[in-house]
């Protein structure tokens, strides 16, 4: 009976990819049952977060949607691309303008920003200093990271604290902007951008979920948990709509018609569902805050303590300005190479995920950060943004030293004392992990800030280690410094 039924709606699924029928048309044949819809809300979260989202649908507004995710948001399946309007964001789109028809002729706007192989610390990376610039006029941010969040729980739990509040707590730059840059830290106020976590696959390992509670680890839900029910933002798993698989006969089924062929990632009608629980979510919390009458719900969301991350380390990447180097074209290696790089390119080795490779041990390349720079330097901390993967990678080293900007033409010189380099700081990592994944991963590490004098200048000495491998990849996808 399952089955026929399953069969059903895989047939619809491909008549709505031919263009036969719609979206909608789709999710009315939907496997899912009230049963399964309601067990995919994992955390409710306080819909006092969701204000501006239901006023908007309210006053027939438009909604104003980002999308932070990885590959499974991308499209990616089976080594193809799902076209764009049948990924799931635009089919939230879709199914919004359906739903809650609003006054604007575009509609609601749903944008898709996910990246491939992006874990919640290359998210953070990216919008450390420019949360602002992504966020303005936002008002939900659906976050898919679930899948790409490797991490052990507590540093899973540390990275979603960190990534969730870049989101929903203002930073000093905003209150400097209002004229309040003066008033106390406890002034920090909610931005008005409301959250949710989407869990939108798992890995594929066997084992698949059995229902044990925390047994789970081919995604990170289980750590995102904790986070989410303690700052009241709701998370929305299809794994757990669909699961779990206690038997084998479950398990086969499940791989069989959720991965077709994939590792990781769902075909079509795997968008569709997404976009269906999405939209399941939202209109049911709309229609609760729409119908309650036995007390005035709370219109204000506030603001909870950080309870994964130090509080002087959550307004660390908050307020942070930091000098940030990323390798999305040659041209940045021409600008900022400090001496002729020997060996390193940079290129995508895979399509769309540019960065700075080397597969020569011995090989070494200065990047250069300018005396202006370095003035805005203040906490010593650097960030160090790289591909690990579980074959023919190899091992990097990062050296930072101290320079000197020749009055000539400014080029970085390394300074040196007594003779040696002057070293500030320095890392040794290997990107070979027994993860059987790809994905990009943030090492940090410190430095000693140098003496800023207007001359001062640092150079980012990269070199692939000798090791005994047959292969020894190493690519860098971006640094920062704070």
């Amino acid at each position: 009976m399952a089955g026929d039924r399953l069969s059903q709606h895989l047939s619809s699924v491909l008549l709505f990819v031919l263009g036969v029928v719609t979206a909608s048309q789709v999710s009315a044949v939907s496997p899912l049952t009230g049963f399964m819809l309601s067990k995919s809300i994992v955390h409710h979260g306080d819909l006092s977060m969701y204000t501006r989202v239901f006023d908007k649908l309210s006053n027939q507004r438009c909604l104003n949607i980002t999308v932070i995710g990885g590959s499974v948001t991308v499209g990616h399946w089976n080594y193809t691309l799902i076209p764009s309007h049948h990924r799931w964001p635009e089919l939230v789109g879709g199914q919004l303008n359906a739903r809650f028809p609003c006054s604007d002729p575009q509609g609601h706007t749903v944008s898709n920003q996910a990246h491939g192989a992006t874990s919640p610390g290359i998210w953070i990376e990216r919008l450390v200093g420019q949360q602002e610039v992504w966020f303005r006029g936002v008002d939900l941010v659906i976050l898919e990271t679930a899948v790409n969040q490797v991490a052990e729980t507590a540093q899973a739990q540390m990275e979603a604290e960190i990534l969730m509040s870049l989101v929903i707590k203002q930073s000093r730059r905003a209150l400097q902007e209002a004229g309040e840059g003066k008033q106390q830290q406890s002034t920090r106020a909610f931005t008005g951008t409301a959250v949710m976590w989407l869990v939108a696959s798992t890995r594929r390992q066997s084992p698949v979920w059995t229902g044990v509670p925390y047994q789970r680890t081919s995604d990170a839900m289980y750590a995102q948990l904790p986070v989410a029910q303690h700052h009241g933002v709701p998370i929305i798993s299809v794994i757990d709509a669909l699961g779990p698989f206690p038997t084998t006969a479950l398990q086969a089924w499940f791989n069989e018609t959720w991965y077709r062929g994939d590792k990781v990632h769902p075909e079509a009608f795997g968008h569709i569902l997404l976009a269906d629980l999405v939209l399941h979510y939202l209109h049911l919390a709309y229609e609760h805050t729409r119908l309650f009458q036995w007390y005035p719900l709370p219109k204000e969301y506030i603001l909870r303590e950080p309870l994964f991350v130090p509080q002087e380390n959550l307004d660390f990447f908050l307020d942070a300005r930091p000098i940030t180097i990323g390798f999305e074209h040659s041209r940045i290696l021409d600008a900022r190479r400090g001496s002729p790089c020997q060996g390193w390119w940079v290129y995508a080795d895979v399509p769309d995920k540019m960065g700075l490779i080397s597969q020569t041990p011995g090989s070494t390349c200065d990047i250069s950060v300018s005396p202006e720079e370095v003035s805005h330097l203040s906490a010593g901390k650097a960030y160090l943004v790289l591909m690990k993967s579980y074959e023919n990678m190899g091992v990097l080293d990062l050296t930072i030293h101290a320079g000197r900007a020749a009055a000539a033409n400014g080029t970085c010189e390394r300074s040196s004392s007594g003779g040696a380099p002057v070293v500030l700081g320095s890392i040794s990592v290997d990107l070979l992990w027994a993860s059987k994944a790809s994905l990009a991963d943030v090492v940090a590490f410190p430095f000693k800030l140098p003496t800023a004098d207007g001359s001062t200048c640092l150079l980012a000495s990269f070199s692939v280690k000798e090791t005994d491998r047959s292969k020894n990849k190493v690519k860098v996808l971006g640094l920062q410094l704070f």
